[in-house]
């Protein structure tokens, strides 16, 4: 069968005819290596670039790890023959080998070594070369090969293909001509396909690895006797542990009062906390945690848990409630120099992390000042949380701030809740009306500022803080604190760095500039062109302000609305109505806070017609906060209602 072979390759290279008995596959082999100039005289493998190689190896380790140990069986199958295993990459290059002793001088002779190509063009028709143009298996023994240097040999390969159906590479057995065996060309194919199916797996593996370790919570997987067998990058950074030790960790002991053996991979349960407590290596760690049994054939093999730091969580649910600060101290509208003077000292302590207590009249922009230190802070990706406490009611104060473990009273929700400290973690927290908070809730607050540590209602754990605090209020603190309402350490704690905003009626050149704002901000939403007339302008500047900044816009909106003209000439009606109602009233003016306050609340409640819940909002305070001051005050209510009906009827 060789000699014919030989003859039928004699008869090709010297007339060019091919014998019927010559496989097509080989034919069609030949005829490429003919149009491609290569010597048939020739055969010898041309050695590739250091780097080439390099880069092949590199590029192809995967396949090279897969590979390996398959080679290594196949040859200890065939290593009494004349076979050498080659595997190369998808050009035909050799990128590893087990050559067979008796072979080793074969192989230098033809430069069938690592580092070089065995492609059609380089060596003529092989089973390297000519499978990885085919894209099939094929044996090619003796006169077969194109060149005469290879008519000695008898060579079986298989391509490999990635997942994706693209040739990755070839396997090859090569050895004596005289030694040929049909199943060689076998081994060859299952080979190949053996490769191709664990770098599938490999690459499903490294597929699901990439993505459980791109998944932002960490992940445990245990076995049905509770060993760690699997976790991911996020896992190793909640636990702040190396992965070698982390699978020596006792599940029981750090689970401790979750009966997962029971529940989960007994009775095949699934279980959810949204706030628990776990401890590894005497440190405490919040997390949130799902556990689900793995089943296979309906039986519990383990279980994986999900989990997720407490921390993050809360930064999470920030954002979803919109607890963000959407001001900036661009946003402040003035050119007044003590203005300035104060933007500029805000912008100093926006980088500290110290405590301020900014003071000013309702309306001035107390938390506008506040949203723009945080803004300019480093806490700025971080949650801002602003609370009024004077619109939470007493028995509510502790457990809206500080949050509560589940059970701790009636009506508790199952699992707790955090509070609006812990929500703020990573941020600013900012307490407008700080002084309404009761005073039994002052010291918890003032453990708080001293140890950035609280204990929720109910709950014996320090939980660690990152917070800011600001603070904001319009009353005098100080006069407080000698009536005994405030305490004195808590209000030094809070009056580290402090904002004093003057009231609008001490900046009288921001009064226009600040109407204009708002009116151009009208003009805008409304698409519609208005302007002020000198006397509207003359109007404004005329005016006390002592609702601040917060009067001023309600007057420029209801100026605007009223008016269905281009020019702005007065506020009319209810600008009259207020200043024949402040004759009726009494009211005159002073430097006295409490009557400030009394004027301006009586100045809404004129406005509004006597609805409480507007002038609230006009004020910005809660509607009991409205209803104290109209009591603390003695504002007759009913008098107001009389005065602005008998105003509408006049």
């Amino acid at each position: 069968m060789l000699k014919c072979y030989k003859k039928r390759w004699q008869l090709y290279m010297d007339t060019g005819e091919s014998s019927k008995e010559i496989r097509p596959e080989i034919v069609e082999s030949w005829q490429r290596c003919e149009a491609m100039k290569v010597d048939h005289l020739g055969g010898r493998g041309s050695l590739v670039s250091k780097e080439v190689l390099s880069r092949s190896i590199s590029k192809r380790k995967e396949l090279i790890r897969v590979a390996r140990p398959i080679m290594e069986n196949v040859f200890e199958m065939v290593k009494n023959t004349s076979y050498s295993v080659i595997l190369t990459d998808e050009k035909g290059v050799i990128i590893d080998l087990i050559i067979n002793k008796d072979l080793e001088r074969n192989h230098v002779q033809l430069n069938f070594v690592k580092g070089s190509k065995w492609d059609e063009q380089s060596v003529g028709t092989n089973a390297i070369g000519t499978c990885l143009t085919i894209d099939k298996p094929i044996q090619v023994n003796g006169a077969e090969h194109f060149c005469e240097y290879h008519h000695k040999w008898t060579c079986s390969a298989a391509p490999i293909h990635n997942n994706r159906g693209e040739i990755i590479g070839s396997f090859d057995l090569s050895g004596r001509v005289e030694d040929v065996q049909t199943h060689t060309y076998g081994i060859a194919v299952s080979s190949a396909n053996c490769i191709e199916k664990q770098l599938m797996v490999l690459e499903s593996f490294e597929f699901l690895n990439t993505t459980i370790n791109a998944i932002n919570e960490g992940i445990m997987a245990i076995d049905h006797d509770l060993k760690v067998i699997k976790v991911n990058k996020k896992l190793l950074d909640i636990f702040n542990m190396e992965e070698d030790s982390i699978y020596r960790i006792d599940v029981n002991k750090i689970f401790k009062g979750i009966d997962i053996e029971n529940i989960v991979l007994n009775d095949k349960q699934k279980m959810s906390f949204s706030d628990t407590i776990i401890s590894i290596d005497n440190k405490k760690i919040e997390i949130s945690l799902d556990i689900s049994p793995i089943i296979v054939n309906d039986q519990v093999s383990g279980a994986v848990m999900l989990m997720k730091e407490g921390k993050h969580i809360r930064q999470e649910v920030s954002k979803l409630a919109g607890f963000n600060a959407n001001y900036t101290f661009d946003s402040i509208i003035t050119v007044d120099p003590r203005m300035e003077e104060l933007i500029n000292t805000a912008r100093k302590i926006a980088k500290t992390n110290c405590t301020v207590l900014i003071e000013g009249e309702s309306g001035t922009g107390k938390e506008l000042y506040a949203q723009a230190i945080h803004n300019e802070s480093l806490r700025k990706k971080g949650p801002f949380i602003a609370i009024n406490c004077s619109a939470i009611p007493k028995d509510l104060f502790e457990s809206e701030l500080f949050g509560y473990e589940s059970g701790s009273f009636t009506g508790a929700i199952k699992g707790g809740r955090p509070g609006k400290f812990e929500l703020a973690n990573g941020g600013t927290i900012f307490l407008d009306e700080i002084g309404e908070i009761p005073l039994e809730v002052q010291p918890k607050l003032l453990r708080v500022l001293d140890n950035n540590k609280l204990v929720r209602i109910g709950g014996t754990y320090e939980r660690d803080l990152d917070v800011r605090i600001m603070s904001a209020t319009n009353r005098n603190l100080i006069e407080e604190v000698s009536k005994g309402s405030f305490r004195q350490d808590l209000y030094f704690r809070l009056n580290v760095i402090n904002l004093k905003i003057p009231p609008l009626r001490k900046r009288k050149d921001d009064i226009i500039q600040l109407a204009k704002y708002f009116l151009d901000d009208l003009n805008n939403e409304n698409n519609i062109r208005k302007r002020f007339t000198p006397e509207f302008e003359e109007y404004l500047l005329a005016e006390e302000w002592y609702g601040n900044v917060r009067e001023l816009k309600n007057i420029i909106q209801r100026a605007y609305y009223m008016t269905d003209k281009e020019f702005i000439y007065s506020c009319h009606p209810v600008t009259a109505a207020e200043k024949t109602t402040e004759k009726k009233i009494d009211l005159k003016p002073s430097l006295n806070f409490k009557d400030i306050e009394r004027e301006s609340i009586i100045r809404a409640l004129v406005i509004n017609e006597g609805n409480v819940l507007k002038a609230a909002e006009d004020l910005n305070l809660s509607r009991a906060t409205v209803y104290r001051r109209i009591k603390t005050y003695s504002i007759n209510l009913k008098e107001i209602k009389r005065l602005d009906s008998s105003l509408r009827s006049g």
